[in-house]
């Protein structure tokens, strides 16, 4: 079957009979979006199904200095960083269309998230003064936050697909989101800062329990073979 798909998808005869493009062709690129960058493979499964396998990965570190609700700058060191292999199926609901919506396809899969989340190190950005006694950042307390997405996530999505450029090379676009659900928290502090996450814990959590959504938005360069 894939043999046959894959010789039906290097032409396409039109309604009006010029040769197309199809929306489904063997193919191979790099992508791009809100999950970073990743790599991407699909093939037709027949001339309205189509079956993508990818895998991305979004690293990113910064730090920022905030008062918190506090009279005093604190330094905040974060990391967040998703990384994950997903498998989607594309349907081609309108195969006699024009050239745009011929392209256009709803997509459903998954994926698993092996890093899906961020930390975050807190803590003073200046001695603490006690009279003229100074205590550094790192005696007043540390403050370690953890938020985790990790493991299996369901999709749903759509785009367009095989946007011709130049020859066999082509573009696609992918808008979506992935149903993560709440995350796992965990804040962990030292010597003056130790109760912090008795109190601050459950309010992160708290904020956190809506966000359930990851959105997807992707842009693809691909070759087709």
């Amino acid at each position: 079957m894939l043999a046959s798909t894959a010789t039906y998808a290097q032409q396409e005869w039109l309604p009006d009979g010029t040769l197309g493009h199809p929306a489904f062709t063997n193919s191979v690129g790099f992508t791009v979006g809100t999950q970073g960058v990743g790599v991407e493979v699909g093939t037709p499964l027949s001339t309205r199904f189509n079956l993508r396998l990818s895998t991305t990965l979004l690293p990113y570190k910064g730090d920022v200095v905030k008062k918190f609700n506090s009279n005093f700058d604190y330094k905040a060191d974060f990391k967040v960083e998703f990384m994950n292999f997903s498998g989607f199926i594309d349907w081609q609901p309108f195969p006699n269309a024009g050239v745009l919506f011929r392209k256009f396809a709803l997509s459903a899969g998954g994926a698993y998230f092996f890093k899906g989340g961020g930390n975050a190190k807190v803590m003073l950005n200046e001695p603490y003064y006690v009279g003229d006694i100074a205590f550094s950042p790192e005696e007043v307390g540390v403050l370690n936050t953890t938020v985790d997405w990790k493991g299996w996530a369901p999709y749903a999505g759509l785009g367009w697909h095989n946007l011709v450029l130049a020859g066999d090379f082509n573009m696609g676009v992918n808008l979506g989101a992935y149903y993560i659900g709440d995350p796992d928290v965990k804040m962990t502090a030292t010597n003056w800062l130790s109760s912090n996450p008795e109190v601050n814990e459950p309010i992160l959590r708290r904020n956190l329990k809506d966000y359930k959504w990851l959105p997807k938005f992707e842009i693809k360069f691909a070759y087709n073979y």
